[in-house]
Protein backbone atom coordinates (compact mmCIF):
# COMPACT_ATOMS: atom_id res chain seq x y z
CA UNK A 1 0.00 0.00 0.00
CA UNK A 2 1.00 3.49 -0.78
CA UNK A 3 -0.09 6.89 0.93
CA UNK A 4 0.61 10.54 0.58
CA UNK A 5 -0.99 12.97 2.78
CA UNK A 6 -1.23 16.45 3.87
CA UNK A 7 -1.93 18.73 6.83
CA UNK A 8 -3.62 21.93 7.54
CA UNK A 9 -3.65 23.90 10.64
CA UNK A 10 -4.50 27.43 11.33
CA UNK A 11 -5.77 29.42 14.14
CA UNK A 12 -8.47 31.16 13.04
CA UNK A 13 -9.74 34.09 14.85
CA UNK A 14 -9.69 32.42 18.14
CA UNK A 15 -6.60 34.50 20.30
CA UNK A 16 -5.25 30.65 21.16
CA UNK A 17 -5.07 27.15 18.57
CA UNK A 18 -7.16 24.60 20.83
CA UNK A 19 -6.61 22.11 18.37
CA UNK A 20 -3.63 19.47 17.85
CA UNK A 21 -3.04 16.94 15.06
CA UNK A 22 -0.36 13.96 14.00
CA UNK A 23 0.47 12.39 11.30
CA UNK A 24 2.81 9.76 11.32
CA UNK A 25 4.09 6.63 9.03
CA UNK A 26 6.64 3.92 9.45
CA UNK A 27 7.77 0.81 7.60
CA UNK A 28 7.33 -2.37 8.95
CA UNK A 29 7.97 -6.25 7.84
CA UNK A 30 4.25 -5.97 6.83
CA UNK A 31 4.58 -2.98 4.67
CA UNK A 32 3.27 0.49 5.63
CA UNK A 33 1.57 1.75 8.16
CA UNK A 34 -0.09 4.97 9.56
CA UNK A 35 -1.16 6.48 12.22
CA UNK A 36 -3.61 10.26 12.05
CA UNK A 37 -5.52 12.17 14.42
CA UNK A 38 -6.95 15.46 15.50
CA UNK A 39 -8.34 16.50 18.44
CA UNK A 40 -9.93 19.50 19.40
CA UNK A 41 -9.59 20.95 22.81
CA UNK A 42 -13.46 21.99 24.66
CA UNK A 43 -14.23 25.04 24.58
CA UNK A 44 -15.53 26.65 27.98
CA UNK A 45 -13.09 23.98 29.45
CA UNK A 46 -9.55 25.18 30.96
CA UNK A 47 -6.65 24.30 29.10
CA UNK A 48 -8.00 22.67 25.84
CA UNK A 49 -4.47 23.06 24.61
CA UNK A 50 -2.80 21.40 26.55
CA UNK A 51 -5.54 18.79 26.84
CA UNK A 52 -5.01 18.36 23.10
CA UNK A 53 -1.53 18.44 22.56
CA UNK A 54 -1.05 15.72 25.63
CA UNK A 55 -3.26 13.79 23.41
CA UNK A 56 -1.45 13.86 20.22
CA UNK A 57 2.04 13.66 21.95
CA UNK A 58 0.75 10.33 23.96
CA UNK A 59 -0.50 8.82 20.75
CA UNK A 60 3.03 9.42 19.05
CA UNK A 61 4.53 7.78 21.50
CA UNK A 62 2.17 4.46 21.63
CA UNK A 63 2.49 4.31 17.94
CA UNK A 64 6.35 3.72 17.72
CA UNK A 65 6.48 2.26 21.48
CA UNK A 66 3.72 -0.58 20.40
CA UNK A 67 1.70 -0.50 17.41
CA UNK A 68 4.49 -0.79 15.01
CA UNK A 69 5.72 -3.76 17.01
CA UNK A 70 2.47 -5.18 16.76
CA UNK A 71 2.21 -4.94 13.27
CA UNK A 72 5.56 -6.17 12.47
CA UNK A 73 4.72 -9.52 14.85
CA UNK A 74 1.63 -10.01 12.67
CA UNK A 75 -0.82 -9.54 15.62
CA UNK A 76 -4.50 -9.71 15.33
CA UNK A 77 -7.29 -6.76 15.23
CA UNK A 78 -7.87 -7.69 18.58
CA UNK A 79 -4.56 -6.88 19.61
CA UNK A 80 -4.66 -3.95 18.49
CA UNK A 81 -7.64 -2.46 19.20
CA UNK A 82 -7.05 -3.89 22.79
CA UNK A 83 -3.71 -1.84 22.49
CA UNK A 84 -5.28 1.89 21.46
CA UNK A 85 -8.45 1.31 23.60
CA UNK A 86 -5.15 0.99 26.97
CA UNK A 87 -3.55 3.61 25.90
CA UNK A 88 -7.07 5.78 25.52
CA UNK A 89 -7.57 4.90 29.23
CA UNK A 90 -4.27 5.77 30.57
CA UNK A 91 -4.20 8.68 28.36
CA UNK A 92 -7.63 9.63 30.23
CA UNK A 93 -6.66 8.69 33.55
CA UNK A 94 -3.73 10.94 33.05
CA UNK A 95 -5.67 14.34 31.99
CA UNK A 96 -8.22 13.60 34.92
CA UNK A 97 -5.28 13.74 38.05
CA UNK A 98 -3.65 16.63 35.99
CA UNK A 99 -7.09 17.95 36.28
CA UNK A 100 -7.88 17.55 39.84
CA UNK A 101 -4.29 18.80 40.94
CA UNK A 102 -4.79 21.85 39.47
CA UNK A 103 -8.13 22.20 40.38
CA UNK A 104 -9.58 22.34 36.89
CA UNK A 105 -11.93 20.66 34.16
CA UNK A 106 -10.14 20.06 30.77
CA UNK A 107 -10.65 17.71 27.86
CA UNK A 108 -10.68 17.51 24.12
CA UNK A 109 -11.85 15.45 21.36
CA UNK A 110 -9.99 12.85 19.34
CA UNK A 111 -10.89 10.90 16.28
CA UNK A 112 -8.15 8.40 15.04
CA UNK A 113 -7.14 6.69 11.90
CA UNK A 114 -5.08 3.49 11.78
CA UNK A 115 -4.10 2.43 8.90
CA UNK A 116 -2.28 -1.11 7.65
CA UNK A 117 -2.07 -3.19 5.20
CA UNK A 118 -5.58 -2.65 3.45
CA UNK A 119 -7.34 -2.40 6.79
CA UNK A 120 -8.28 0.41 8.16
CA UNK A 121 -9.77 1.07 12.11
CA UNK A 122 -10.99 4.29 13.59
CA UNK A 123 -11.66 5.82 17.51
CA UNK A 124 -13.82 8.73 18.33
CA UNK A 125 -14.80 11.05 21.03
CA UNK A 126 -16.32 14.16 20.18
CA UNK A 127 -17.14 16.34 17.06
CA UNK A 128 -14.36 16.11 15.32
CA UNK A 129 -14.67 13.92 12.46
CA UNK A 130 -13.64 11.29 9.49
CA UNK A 131 -14.09 11.38 6.20
CA UNK A 132 -14.02 8.18 3.79
CA UNK A 133 -13.41 9.75 0.22
CA UNK A 134 -14.09 7.71 -2.98
CA UNK A 135 -14.56 7.73 -6.29
CA UNK A 136 -17.76 9.91 -6.64
CA UNK A 137 -19.22 10.45 -3.62
CA UNK A 138 -17.53 11.15 0.28
CA UNK A 139 -19.09 9.54 3.42
CA UNK A 140 -18.74 10.45 7.29
CA UNK A 141 -17.56 7.32 8.89
CA UNK A 142 -18.05 9.04 12.56
CA UNK A 143 -21.07 9.91 14.34
CA UNK A 144 -21.02 13.93 16.36
CA UNK A 145 -20.78 12.80 20.36
CA UNK A 146 -23.06 16.15 20.98
CA UNK A 147 -25.87 18.16 21.58
CA UNK A 148 -27.28 21.23 22.44
CA UNK A 149 -25.06 21.44 25.63
CA UNK A 150 -22.23 20.87 23.66
CA UNK A 151 -19.59 18.01 23.24
CA UNK A 152 -21.18 15.09 25.11
CA UNK A 153 -18.02 12.39 24.93
CA UNK A 154 -14.86 13.43 25.06
CA UNK A 155 -11.35 12.42 26.34
CA UNK A 156 -10.48 14.69 29.63
CA UNK A 157 -10.46 14.94 33.18
CA UNK A 158 -13.74 12.90 33.59
CA UNK A 159 -14.76 9.16 33.91
CA UNK A 160 -13.24 7.09 31.24
CA UNK A 161 -15.56 7.10 28.14
CA UNK A 162 -15.04 4.06 25.55
CA UNK A 163 -15.05 5.54 22.57
CA UNK A 164 -16.89 4.52 19.18
CA UNK A 165 -14.75 1.92 17.65
CA UNK A 166 -14.93 0.81 13.93
CA UNK A 167 -12.95 -1.70 11.19
CA UNK A 168 -12.73 -1.42 7.30
CA UNK A 169 -11.40 -2.72 4.27
CA UNK A 170 -9.84 -0.44 1.57
CA UNK A 171 -11.07 -0.94 -1.49
CA UNK A 172 -9.24 0.64 -4.40
CA UNK A 173 -8.30 4.29 -4.35
CA UNK A 174 -9.20 6.23 -1.24
CA UNK A 175 -9.27 9.30 0.73
CA UNK A 176 -9.54 9.78 4.63
CA UNK A 177 -10.10 13.34 5.41
CA UNK A 178 -9.83 13.99 9.62
CA UNK A 179 -10.82 17.45 10.74
CA UNK A 180 -11.75 19.34 13.71
CA UNK A 181 -15.52 21.24 13.97
CA UNK A 182 -13.83 24.58 12.57
CA UNK A 183 -12.56 22.99 9.00
CA UNK A 184 -16.20 21.40 8.36
CA UNK A 185 -18.73 23.39 9.72
CA UNK A 186 -19.29 25.70 7.62
CA UNK A 187 -18.19 23.63 4.27
CA UNK A 188 -21.02 21.73 1.89
CA UNK A 189 -20.92 18.85 -0.18
CA UNK A 190 -19.87 20.88 -3.09
CA UNK A 191 -16.67 22.09 -1.97
CA UNK A 192 -15.68 18.82 -0.26
CA UNK A 193 -15.16 17.52 -3.78
CA UNK A 194 -12.18 19.05 -4.34
CA UNK A 195 -10.75 16.37 -2.17
CA UNK A 196 -12.32 13.26 -4.48
CA UNK A 197 -8.57 10.80 -4.85
CA UNK A 198 -9.11 10.47 -8.27
CA UNK A 199 -7.22 13.29 -9.81
CA UNK A 200 -4.61 13.90 -6.51
CA UNK A 201 -1.34 13.16 -7.50
CA UNK A 202 1.28 14.50 -4.80
CA UNK A 203 1.40 15.99 -1.16
CA UNK A 204 1.62 19.52 -2.50
CA UNK A 205 -1.61 19.50 -3.94
CA UNK A 206 -3.40 17.49 -1.06
CA UNK A 207 -2.09 20.55 1.14
CA UNK A 208 -3.16 23.44 -1.65
CA UNK A 209 -6.84 22.05 -1.36
CA UNK A 210 -6.81 21.77 2.22
CA UNK A 211 -5.64 25.43 3.00
CA UNK A 212 -8.02 26.86 0.02
CA UNK A 213 -11.11 24.69 1.65
CA UNK A 214 -9.41 26.51 5.13
CA UNK A 215 -8.92 29.69 3.24
CA UNK A 216 -12.93 29.19 1.77
CA UNK A 217 -14.69 28.51 5.24
CA UNK A 218 -12.81 31.25 6.70
CA UNK A 219 -14.52 33.49 4.03
CA UNK A 220 -17.98 31.94 4.92
CA UNK A 221 -17.58 33.81 8.54
CA UNK A 222 -15.91 30.80 10.46
CA UNK A 223 -13.94 31.79 13.55
CA UNK A 224 -12.67 28.67 15.00
CA UNK A 225 -9.70 27.02 14.80
CA UNK A 226 -9.47 25.07 11.59
CA UNK A 227 -7.33 21.89 11.29
CA UNK A 228 -7.24 18.68 9.09
CA UNK A 229 -5.31 15.92 8.18
CA UNK A 230 -5.81 14.17 4.48
CA UNK A 231 -4.33 10.84 2.93
CA UNK A 232 -4.85 8.83 -0.03
CA UNK A 233 -4.14 5.09 0.47
CA UNK A 234 -3.65 3.10 -2.61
Amino acid sequence: MKIISGVYWDQGKRPVNQDSLLLQQAITGRGRVMLAAVSDGIGGLSEGENASGFITEKLIEHFYGQLVGLIGRKRSKAALKKSILRCFYEMNSQLKVYGEGRGIRLGATISLLFLWGRNYMIFHLGDSRIYLCGRRKIRLLTRDHAGRGGVTKCMGSFPFQYPDVSFGKIRGRSGFLLCTDGFYRTLDGEAMQALLPGDIAGEEQIERRLRQLGIRAEKRGEQDNLSAVYCVAY
